[in-house]
């Protein structure tokens, strides 16, 4: 009998696949950055799109009808009332792109319209907590705060949560995905401690 050159032992072969997927389950399956890789760069009110609650002043050149002494409101379904105009979506847009909308909309009724749109109120941001959180939801938060608070608001971890898997996605100014340690924030660390929450950030409990 020939005997068989080159055949390995079915045992070591199903090791060596366990194995292969065991390191494949390791890997993370979505791109993160470590908190201390997180830039500073601050979100500047025009760049952050207006929602629902938002107090907006609007100026239009040679059109007493849009100067106001109280600030527009942005109404529940993302829009803002104005006179002569009447409603208009802004919803999900920066300041500057609303006032290209409004422009459009004010030609043919003011010549060379140059609308002018400044956010005097802005609304608290709202965060989502989801994952390991015994009350996963979204949340309003007050200025300033931290990922912390908005871990409490959702009643705390869960007893299956892997307190060094918590993310937080951002979007503005940039799309990023940071990683934490849940002790490190509960500890007072300084890089965890110091990120402020912004309106549509979403944290992410593994």
């Amino acid at each position: 009998m020939m005997p068989l050159v080159g055949i390995r032992p079915v045992g070591t072969m199903i090791l060596a696949v366990a194995g292969v997927l065991a390191l494949s389950a390791c890997k993370p399956q979505h791109p993160y950055v470590q908190c201390k890789d997180v830039p500073d760069a601050d979100v500047q009110v025009g760049d952050t799109p207006l929602r629902a609650g938002d107090q907006v002043v609007v100026t239009v050149p040679r059109m007493e009808e849009l100067q106001s002494r109280e600030p527009y409101t942005v109404t529940a379904d993302g829009s803002v009332i104005l006179p002569l105009v009447g409603a208009i979506e802004v919803d999900g847009l920066t300041l500057e792109a609303a006032e290209r909308k409004l422009n459009a909309r004010l030609n043919g009724i003011v010549v060379n319209p140059d609308a002018n749109i400044s956010v005097v109120n802005q609304r608290f941001p709202f965060v989502s907590v989801i994952g390991e959180v015994r009350s996963p939801g979204r949340f309003p938060m007050e200025h300033e705060e931290g990922l912390l608070a908005a871990i409490a608001l959702a009643g705390g971890l869960t007893e299956f949560a892997d307190v060094k898997s918590v993310y937080l996605v951002r979007k503005y100014p940039q799309r990023v995905r940071v990683r934490f340690n849940y002790y490190d924030l509960a500890g007072g660390v300084e890089c965890p401690s110091k990120i402020v929450l912004r309106d549509g950030d979403v944290i992410v409990v593994e």
